[in-house]
């Protein structure tokens, strides 16, 4: 993975060269956050490109991403959880509630054809936000659906087979042309087994041990796999829980990263609303974390969350 993985996105707008899948995803979106909160618009916080490579440093396709924040920073006027999924599931998404081990963080998958949406609800109350991806857009001539791209993986990607999951030598065959005719490719004869990526084991992501040691070239800590919210300074001047993502979204880890899987969590502390974020860096699995004093806001009593 290069040292610089942030730089590998492509920030885009909506031009002529702008894929048709990617204006639709991204009206979908926006169109679901507007039924959600009809008083709010809703934000758009980042939208990129994930590369797509084989075996040459040159990407052979795109993806395009849209992280949308629909609002919630207060929760008396927000919807239920629930609510969120039916306003997908009346677009036509098909929805997947996944259980959570954070205790008041609500997720979800959404799926639409080859569109794909991670719903996420933080604690607190926290902002309701969704990351949509759209297929692969192929410059060239169709291929195949990568395992993950950057953004998509639960974890650091692979460096070797660059998310596909399978060795690239062979194309997943586990055989390898030659002048004697095809012979056996050096992936069939190993723990990965036949066709899948020795790096990875087929997974399409760096083991704990690859990304252990990508941090300590870094000088960056393991995580410390409680999943609570490490302590950090409150940083001032935001308005909202949303202004304050918007200014998380574009930093990048120490490692040159900005992907990350950001959880959220609006608390009480110390006579002031904070707004809370942590997240495991898509670049090296470093753990990070950003803490933001908002205008004062009292919270109601069971919508108090106490700070680790």
């Amino acid at each position: 993975m290069s040292e610089s993985g942030g730089a590998m996105d492509e920030v885009f707008s909506e031009h002529p060269g702008t894929p048709e899948s990617a204006v639709w995803l991204k009206g979908q979106l926006l169109r679901i956050a507007s039924a959600l909160y009809p008083d709010r618009r809703p934000v758009v916080v980042r939208e990129w490109t994930d590369p797509v490579r084989l075996r040459d440093p040159e990407p052979v396709g795109h993806r395009f991403l849209f992280l949308v924040c629909a609002g919630g920073d207060d929760r008396p006027s927000s919807p239920g959880f629930d609510d969120v999924l039916h306003a997908f599931t009346a677009e036509g998404w098909t929805t997947h509630r996944r259980s959570s081990d954070h205790p008041g963080e609500s997720r979800a998958q959404a799926r639409r054809e080859d569109f794909e949406v991670r719903v996420y609800e933080g604690s607190g109350p926290g902002l309701l936000t969704f990351t949509g991806w759209t297929p692969v857009v192929y410059t060239g001539r169709q291929s195949g659906r990568p395992r993950f791209t950057l953004s998509t993986v639960r974890g650091v990607l692979c460096d070797d087979c660059h998310g596909w999951g399978v060795c690239l030598l062979c194309g997943g065959r586990a055989y390898s042309g030659g002048s004697g005719g095809y012979g056996r490719c050096v992936c069939a004869g190993n723990n990965a087994g036949p066709g899948r990526c020795v790096e990875c084991g087929g997974s399409g992501a760096l083991t704990a041990k690859a990304t252990s040691w990508v941090r300590k070239r870094y000088g960056l800590p393991d995580p410390d796999g409680t999943g609570s919210f490490p302590q950090v300074p409150a940083e001032g001047g935001y308005d909202s829980g949303t202004s304050a993502l918007v200014a998380v979204s574009e930093r990048p880890c120490a490692c040159g990263e900005f992907r990350c899987f950001w959880r959220n969590r609006l608390t009480d502390a110390d006579d002031r609303t904070l707004a809370l974020f942590a997240g495991i860096c898509q670049g090296c699995a470093a753990q990070r974390a950003y803490a933001f004093e908002l205008p004062r806001r009292r919270l109601a009593a069971d919508q108090v969350e106490d700070l680790p």
